[in-house]
């Protein structure tokens, strides 16, 4: 089994809202493997697939550093965003052609790979991973509570929170060899 951590930034918390960001790593018992994946995806064109805001998730946005918000001015712009489709395309070209192998590790059972499982019907596009390989990060972490995250980068990048859980995750599973990969 081959292991990614997932994470999005949202405007909403959850299956069907719009998403502004996918951050992913592939991480195995050492810890990541590469330097990850990141894509801001555009917010008009996921609304136009009929993603949804959510007003409270959308202010919540506005009391986060100016570093997290980015990400928003970002997914305005045509330049800096790609349309929901496409970047779904190019995280299923990160995943790779072996989706039967691919553990996608998300933060909570109902958000990450929950809204991605949406946003891919919506986009009529097939994900590249199986729904059995669904992983939940937020269980390990409340299983295993001895062992605390580090964060690493920008709170609420994508990227840089897929780094900081995949590295945490790594850790839990190696401190519990029981636990399978």
């Amino acid at each position: 089994m081959k292991n990614v951590m997932v994470d999005l930034e949202t405007l909403g918390n959850t299956p069907g809202c719009v998403i502004l960001s996918i951050g992913a790593v592939w991480f195995g018992p050492d810890g990541l493997v590469d330097d990850g994946f990141y894509c801001v995806l555009n917010t008009d064109d996921c609304m136009e697939k009929y993603l949804s805001q959510d007003p409270d998730t959308v202010a919540w946005w506005q009391k986060q550093s100016d570093e997290a918000r980015q990400v928003l001015r970002d997914a305005v712009d045509p330049k800096a965003s790609v349309p929901l489709r496409l970047g779904l395309e190019m995280f299923n070209e990160y995943l790779g052609p072996r989706k039967r192998e691919v553990a996608l590790w998300g933060n909570g059972s109902d958000f990450d790979n929950a809204i991605l499982a949406v946003a891919y019907k919506m986009a009529e596009v097939k994900p590249n991973w199986e729904f059995w390989n669904n992983r939940c990060y937020r269980t390990l972490k409340n299983l295993l509570p001895g062992n605390k995250l580090e964060r690493v980068g920008t709170y609420h990048n994508a990227l840089d929170d897929a780094k900081s859980q995949a590295a945490h995750a790594a850790e839990l599973l190696r401190a519990h060899p029981a636990l399978k990969w």
